[in-house]
């Protein structure tokens, strides 16, 4: 989908206010996720659940917009290898999770963003595997990406453009084994040759139908 420049000018305050008004939540995290992911994902997030905050990082680039996903080391961990947004645990010295996902952004690939760039927030959402409360925050950004990269948390990072994910194209199916060695299939995305899928599919399958409503 291409966008004329007078949308992609006034995006930043028109998605601002999609991302306070009310979002679509689970019913987009289904359109990519599994039927077994959805079987096992409570309704309401457990109370005990660890929280983390993630960074989706938005660039203006063109008719569309590009961001930051990081590839994960490959490690001895349910999340060994996988595409994801920077981000990481809550710290008890954290302000806030918005905080968090802006001290884990600079950590693991070394760009700084203020919090006057934070536009809003999507959805949050329980990762079942790892007993995880994420929460998405948005951001925009206007300079040069400049990386610097924690090579303990982050193998690689991968600049995927929004009207990649619109692409059919680059709609696929993944098969994923579970560690009691179940296999299941799930939606997902192909982003420059890698396999985006769970987590990270389920928010960007959000910030899809926001965008959507940007027309």
């Amino acid at each position: 989908m291409k966008y004329t420049q007078g949308i992609v000018s006034d995006w930043k305050n028109k998605l601002s206010n999609l991302l306070r008004s009310d979002l679509p939540g689970r019913v987009a995290h289904d359109l990519m996720s599994s039927h077994h992911r959805q079987d096992i994902t409570p309704i309401n997030i457990p109370t005990g659940a660890r929280k983390a905050a993630v960074l989706i990082l938005l660039k203006e680039d063109g008719d569309s917009w590009m961001f930051p996903l990081i590839k994960r080391p490959s490690y001895d961990g349910v999340h060994s290898g996988q595409m994801a947004f920077p981000g990481g645990k809550y710290d008890d010295t954290d302000e806030d999770m918005i905080h968090t996902a802006l001290r884990e952004c600079e950590e693991e690939i070394g760009i700084k963003v203020s919090r006057d760039q934070v536009i809003g927030k999507l959805s949050d959402l329980y990762i079942p595997p790892s007993n995880m409360h994420v929460v998405p925050v948005v951001a925009t950004y206007d300079e040069e990406f400049q990386y610097k990269l924690d090579e303990y948390e982050v193998d690689q990072v991968v600049e995927a453009h929004v009207s990649q994910l619109q692409d059919p194209a680059n709609h696929k199916e993944y098969h994923f084994k579970t560690p009691k060695g179940s296999i299941y299939k799930t939606p997902s995305f192909d982003v420059h040759g890698h396999t985006v899928w769970g987590a990270t599919a389920m928010m960007l399958s959000e910030l899809l139908i926001l965008i959507e409503k940007l027309k």
